[in-house]
């Protein structure tokens, strides 16, 4: 019998908040993304058990896309609320959500994407002290820096700067409104190298960074890596 055999089995709820650049040039990814939607549920808690020896109790995911404030205005970002794939009607309003977007506008220039992290980190987690919060981003761009959209259109107008996000991720000197913890939050991002997310990666704890190439608009990415990367991360002490 194998060590993890012998292991007690642990358990996890999840809370993944899954941001993903909505260009045009994402288009060949969030094909990929569209049609492993259906089976994401089981191909995750199949690899937690059978690979990490954890099983999930409760996986709520919740999405959003971002693109550029200078061309989509207020539209630039747009939320879901969590869906809970535990269950059948849930299960179907991610996929339709999914299905919903469309890879517009945009190309290889800088997004709003870091402006989508902090949504990202102010979602309304419920998970409790041995569970997860993952958030995971996929872009094939640069991200803008934060608040330089800020004459724009629907632009946030308390959106935090670098530093504060840095600060929100470390969930210091926080207010009761934001449910992010320390102790269980984790960030997977896959992006180009030399890009801000790449430089986010060497000061932000608990972030995995995965380079990729823009030229390929993800296409390159095997979505049964991103599952397996979720799930390690996921099962992680």
């Amino acid at each position: 019998m194998s060590d993890s055999a012998n292991e007690t089995k642990k358990h996890r709820k999840l809370d993944i908040v899954m941001c993903i650049d909505g260009t045009g040039s994402m288009s060949p990814y969030l094909d990929t993304v569209k049609k492993n939607a259906e089976r994401f549920y089981q191909n995750l808690a199949a690899e937690m058990l059978t690979n990490n020896n954890t099983e999930i109790d409760m996986l709520r995911i919740k999405i959003i896309v971002f693109r550029d404030y200078d061309k989509e205005g207020a539209d630039a970002i747009s939320q879901t609320r969590f869906f809970e794939l535990n269950t059948d009607m849930d299960r179907v309003e991610f996929e339709k959500a999914l299905a919903d977007i469309k890879a517009q506008g945009g190309g290889d220039k800088p997004e709003n994407g870091l402006e989508a992290l902090y949504y990202a980190m102010t979602s309304d987690f419920v998970t409790g002290r041995d569970d997860r919060q993952i958030i995971i981003l996929f872009t094939d761009a640069d991200a803008l820096e934060l608040k330089e959209r800020a004459g724009c259109d629907g632009y946030p107008a308390d959106m935090v700067d670098h530093d504060g996000l840095i600060n929100l991720w470390a969930c210091a000197s926080q207010d009761a409104s934001i449910k992010l913890s320390e102790r269980i939050r984790r960030m997977i991002v896959y992006a180009p190298e030399g890009t801000k997310y790449d430089d986010l990666s060497k000061v932000m704890e608990r972030m995995i960074f995965v380079p990729t190439r823009p030229e390929d608009g993800l296409s390159e990415i095997d979505f049964s890596a991103v599952i397996k990367i979720i799930a390690a991360s996921a099962s992680s002490k």
